[in-house]
């Protein structure tokens, strides 16, 4: 095996960047591969010398070639836990989802094992899949538990991760039972991790801690806050309908709360339980309690991305714009961090507030730009567009239209834009210039390089190898 390596495999494997630079300058090839496929990039990042990935780089060495196992250059950066090696592959166009087969784990999962949150972090803003799936690890939030790495698994859920995925029904909640670590569990437990999932061998998370451990002493108490809930919140969260219909007219609270002040409401909304909503609401279920956090059922349902619900909660007539605290977001926030972009048009049909402002999100437009959500930006930008015709605000309908917002998109009244301009006004002018002169085919394609590119726009961009006209006109 080694003899079948060349002098640059050598250099660039320990690390001996002016030897490397000399046999690059003498010809020598920078993608001599051996026999399982292994090239002198694979070598400088599987030992972790930037400055020797730097050169090969430099000097024509392939980004994404893949070893006999499926390994790419990245994939092996991410398991040494090099950040400076990770950057250079990332701007020499390494791809951070490559396709995955039986033996590899993708980028984002290597890094997650190697518990480097820096480098997670790094390979999540440039797009790596949360949902990657891997035959051994699961997702790589499963792989992040597994090895107790709690600032992976926080960078993974603040990005969306979903806490209750599960491999084989496994979920990271079991991983994390099995690590002994407290502060793990308890992290899951806050983003929504479910302490009653039972794995394929009928187990739940607890069952893997050793009794008396600080682990399951921890989920212990976490099972004691259950059972703080009545059978009217266990049967709501579960969907349950016969058996809360059965509750409900044996008399049983709908209104009753938990020491969190969670509602059996809130517990079907959190679970889209839409059945459940309606039993609850036709019972007196206050449509607008607020739990601890100052949550609201919307507020839950949004979250969900059940639209049914929420359809059904507005039409009980639900706030949808419940005062904000410092630890609360709007019902509009909910649906643009979860996603769906029918709950969005929902809440923007019944006035929902474009401009609420959560203190630790932003806008409802900063939150789906934040989640690469590409509808639920446009249902945005389209609703803004109508606030810029009603504000007779020529620049910032220019600024919309440029960015894609669609002119003839309708409201809640079936009105354009221009329906609410008046005659002769600038915007009015603006907006019926638009309709009679489309956008240039310029214009589109910038639209469209944006929208493929999402968040990540500006930072590719300026790195094409473009004129720096072209690249200021796709940029701004």
């Amino acid at each position: 095996f080694w003899s079948e390596r060349t002098p640059v495999h050598e250099a660039a494997s320990l690390g001996q960047v002016e030897n490397l630079q000399i046999l690059v300058e003498s010809g020598a090839s920078v993608n001599a591969a051996t026999v399982d496929n292994m090239t002198p990039l694979h070598d400088a990042c599987i030992q972790n010398h930037p400055e020797c990935v730097r050169v090969l780089l430099n000097a024509g060495a392939q980004v994404d070639v893949r070893t006999i196992h499926g390994s790419t250059p990245l994939c092996h950066v991410c398991a040494s836990g090099s950040v400076e090696s990770v950057r250079l592959l990332l701007e020499h166009g390494a791809s951070v989802n490559p396709s995955l087969t039986a033996l590899t784990a993708s980028p984002l999962h290597e890094a997650c094992i190697q518990g480097n949150p820096e480098c997670v972090m790094l390979i999540i803003s440039n797009g790596a899949l949360l949902e990657a799936f891997d035959i051994h690890f699961g997702m790589p939030l499963h792989a992040a538990c597994s090895k107790a790495h709690l600032e992976c698994a926080l960078q993974l859920l603040n990005a969306g991760a979903r806490v209750n995925a599960t491999k084989f029904h496994e979920t990271a909640l079991h991983h994390a039972a099995r690590s002994g670590r407290t502060d793990l569990i308890e992290l899951l437990v806050e983003f929504g991790g479910d302490i009653n999932v039972r794995d394929n061998m009928g187990r739940k998370p607890i069952d893997y801690t050793l009794p008396g451990s600080p682990s399951h002493q921890c989920l212990q108490h976490y099972e004691s806050f259950w059972s703080e809930r009545t059978e009217v919140h266990k049967a709501a969260y579960q969907g349950q309908v016969s058996h809360l219909q059965s509750l409900i007219q044996s008399g049983a609270s709908v209104n009753i709360v938990a020491v969190d002040s969670i509602t059996p409401l809130h517990e079907a909304a959190i679970r889209g339980q839409t059945q459940c909503v309606r039993l609850l609401l036709d019972a007196g279920a206050q449509v607008d309690a607020r739990n601890v956090d100052g949550s609201t059922p919307l507020c839950e349902a949004c979250s969900a991305g059940s639209s049914e619900c929420v359809q059904l909660l507005l039409e009980y007539g639900a706030m949808v714009n419940p005062a904000l605290t410092s630890r609360t977001t709007s019902p509009l926030h909910e649906a643009c961090l979860g996603g769906n972009a029918d709950c969005v048009k929902l809440m923007i049909a019944k006035g929902a507030s474009l401009e609420a402002y959560d203190l630790y999100n932003g806008t409802p437009l900063h939150v789906a730009c934040s989640t690469q959500n590409l509808e639920c930006v446009k249902v945005i930008l389209n609703a803004a567009l109508h606030h810029a015709a009603k504000a007779n605000n020529v620049e910032m309908i220019e600024l919309l239209v440029e960015f894609g917002a669609n002119i003839y998109a309708k409201d809640k009244h079936e009105r354009k834009p221009v329906d609410y301009t008046k005659s002769e006004t600038p915007a009015a002018l603006c907006l019926r210039l638009y309709e009679s002169c489309p956008l240039s085919l310029q214009q589109l394609s910038r639209i469209r390089l944006r929208h493929l590119l999402g968040t990540r726009a500006l930072q590719i961009i300026t790195k094409l190898n473009l004129p720096n006209f072209i690249i200021r006109y796709l940029s701004y």
